[in-house]
This record gives structure tokens, C-alpha cells and sequence, in this order.
């Protein structure tokens, strides 16, 4: 499947009126709407008058909240221009650039040396298996327990451990596990285009996106839990001040007691990001430590170090829910989570891939839905080329 930007050049105010992404960009308008039509006009690419006439047509007409039907779309047309001559001269529309975020997202990033967490109390087993490669390209969820490996068919599922050792997948009780060591550990394999929940022995619940990793020990030992991430969860720790929980990344260390937060850390993405719900976490990059808040975010990239801002923490666990929101996000970084969620692969051409965007899309629709109600609010046209979609 791959997706392009739409070429208006050359459109007439007649197939304006018959374009979703320009009748929608007027009803709801944003400030990446609003730069998109600035830039094209001052290109030259499109001409001003026919836009400026297509607008008219939507203004004094009020077509500002409902959808255009192809035969409304042809009497408006027909109206507009034996009217055309009796109207009065539109003013010139405002348009806002739009300002990059980075600017806005600037802020102090708070060190306090001091309280630094130790990166060698990590467990040497737990490093070792960190570092071997993994494919998350397979067709089934796998599951690694000590001596066994279970494949779970499905696009999602449900694991649970408890605190006896039994194993539960998708309320099928497994046998109970070879060992209860503390030394040894799981692995959950989640692929893309797959879900899965996991509650593990101390009462702690994750919810686990697509392309995901998570290494466990079969039980935690008394002094601490730890596990590694590679992927994106939202997780809900169950509080036990006498044992801190350590979600261990490639980039990212992250220390709670007892609280609710979404990691993404994929190994291959350049940025990885902490955003906290409820109670606090301790934050520790390659360059220094940060204490979170509830509504705040903690990103980190090797290029520009770390950055905290505040958020709208619904916005950015709304995926565990099968929707999707973003704000101001490239185009680029929205169609790889949507080609990691579904695990179908999506290109794009370069000249779409910064354009900024903003919205909300259920995940529970199928590809092509999705896809189609993508081109409604963003001006890019998309071919099928799989035809399993």
C-alpha cells in the first residue's frame, strides 16, 4: 500500500467542491489545515481565485457542517455561477502558519544527581537476553517459558500469571511452570499486527501493543522488580514500596513504587517516551534523571536529549482502547504506528512525510476504513496494493 500526496495544482473551484480533504479542512478547521492551503497558494501551484471562489461557494451557501452529495455538489455549482456576478468581493482568508512545536515543547530538563538510579543493579540475565535480536514480523503471539515455547493463535490475548507459579492463557490454565528461581525469566513476543495483556505474579497488569517485547522473571525477587521493554505498554503496578519496579529500555530506565504509565521504547524508532497517569516515576537517560508528575511526559532521543512537557495523558493511552489520537504529529510517525498496529506495511512518498496532523482514528475499523477516512482530514491519496487488506 503506498500513500502520496495529493496534487491540487491546476484545480479549478468546481473540483475543490469535489474534494473531501478541502470540504473538510473548511468545516474543521486546524492550524496544520490552514498552513497546507497557505503554502500551496503561495507556491502558485494552486490558483488563488478558484480557491477563493470554491470558499465562497461553502460560506454563502453553508455548507460549513454537512457533506457535500454529488448531486447538491453539481446545483450548488450551477447557482454559484449564474449568481457569481451579484456577490460580493470575498475578503482575503486569514490563514495561520503554522509554528513548529518544538519551540513550545522546550523545558528545563530537571537533573537531580543525587538521586540517580544505579544502571549495574540491573540483572546480568536480564541485560543478556535484552540484547539478543528478536523478530516481531511472525503470525502468532509467542510466549517463552522456562523449557517451553507457546505460539497463541489470535489477534489478541490474555496472559496471567500468579503468585503459585500457573500460567493462564486466554483462561486456559497451562501447567504449572518448571520453576518458581527468580533467576529465571519469560519472554513475550508480540508481533505486529497483535495485542496482548499480561498480569504478572505480584498483581501488576500490562497492556502490550503491536511490535512489542517484554522480558519478565517467572517470579520477582525480594528486593526489586525489574523487567525490560522493547515496544510500547501501558502498564498499572501494583504498589510494594519494599520492592521498587524497574521497566529497563534500550534508551530508558524507568523506577515506580506503585503507579500507571505508558512506555514507548521500540528499538528501532529514534525517540522513546514516558508519560504518567497516576503516582511518579523516576526517569533515567544517558544524560541525567527526571521525576514525572501525573500529566506529564518524558521523551528522549540521542540527537536533542531529554525533554518533559505536560499532556493529555487519554491521548496517549487511548491505543490499548483501539483508538488513536495525535497532535501536531508527523505524517510519517502516524502511518508506522498505524502499518505497526495492523502489520501491514505502508510507504509513502517523501514529501508526505513531515506533513504535520492532527486527529483521532479508531483502530477497530479495518485498514482500508481507516485509511479511507485518513484522506478526509489529511490531503494524500492512498493505492492498495495488498489485496489480503
Amino acid at each position: 500500500m503506498n500513500t502520496e500526496m495529493k496534487n491540487y495544482a491546476g484545480f479549478s473551484a468546481k473540483e475543490l467542491l469535489d474534494d473531501n480533504y478541502f470540504i473538510q479542512s473548511h468545516k474543521e478547521r486546524t492550524p496544520e489545515s490552514d498552513a497546507f492551503w497557505y503554502e500551496l497558494l503561495h507556491s502558485g501551484k494552486l490558483v488563488r481565485a478558484e480557491y477563493e471562489h470554491a470558499c465562497l461557494v461553502l460560506e454563502a451557501f453553508g455548507m460549513k457542517t454537512e457533506k457535500i452529495s454529488s448531486s447538491g455538489k453539481e446545483e450548488l455549482w450551477n447557482r454559484i455561477t449564474h449568481a457569481n456576478r451579484h456577490i460580493r468581493k470575498v475578503r482575503r482568508i486569514r490563514m495561520s502558519v503554522f509554528l513548529s512545536a518544538a519551540a513550545s515543547l522546550l523545558i528545563v530538563f530537571l537533573l537531580n544527581v543525587s538521586d540517580i538510579y544505579n544502571h549495574d543493579t540491573i540483572d546480568e540475565s536480564l541485560q543478556l537476553l535484552s540484547q539478543i535480536e528478536v523478530s516481531t514480523q511472525g503470525e502468532e503471539i509467542q510466549l517463552i517459558l522456562p523449557g517451553k515455547s507457546i505460539a497463541i493463535k489470535g489477534q489478541d490475548s490474555k496472559i496471567q500469571h500468579d503468585s503459585k507459579g500457573n500460567v493462564t492463557v486466554n483462561s486456559e490454565q497451562l501447567q504449572e511452570s518448571v520453576t518458581d528461581e527468580e533467576h529465571s525469566f519469560n519472554q513475550l513476543i508480540v508481533p505486529n499486527g497483535k495485542r496482548s495483556t499480561l498480569a504478572l505474579e505480584d498483581g501488576t497488569k500490562m497492556w502490550i501493543n503491536a511490535g512489542s517485547r517484554v522480558i519478565y522473571p517467572n517470579k520477582f525477587k525480594k528486593n526489586k522488580r525489574e523487567i525490560y521493554v522493547d515496544g510500547e505498554v501501558y502498564m498499572e503496578v501494583a504498589r510494594d514500596e519494599e520492592r521498587p519496579f524497574v521497566v529497563k529500555t534500550n534508551m530508558l530506565d524507568v523506577q515506580v513504587l506503585g503507579t500507571s504509565f505508558n512506555v514507548m521504547a521500540y528499538k528501532n524508532d529514534v525517540q522513546s517516551a514516558v508519560v504518567l497517569a497516576s503516582g511518579s516515576v523516576r526517569v533515567n537517560a544517558k544524560d541525567g534523571q527526571v521525576k514525572l508528575v501525573p500529566n506529564e511526559m518524558f521523551s528522549y532521543s540521542e540527537q536533542r536529549g531529554g525533554l518533559v512537557k505536560e499532556v493529555v495523558v487519554a491521548d496517549y493511552i487511548s491505543w490499548k482502547d483501539g483508538i488513536y489520537i495525535y497532535h501536531s504529529e508527523p505524517l510519517s510517525s502516524i502511518l508506522s504506528r498505524i502499518s505497526r498496529y495492523y502489520g501491514k506495511e505502508i510507504s509513502y512518498d517523501s514529501d508526505v512525510a513531515m506533513f504535520k496532523c492532527s486527529g483521532k482514528l479508531n483502530l477497530q475499523e479495518d485498514l482500508d476504513s481507516l485509511l479511507e477516512g485518513l484522506t478526509h482530514t489529511v490531503p494524500v491519496d492512498y493505492i492498495r496494493s495488498d489485496v489480503n487488506l
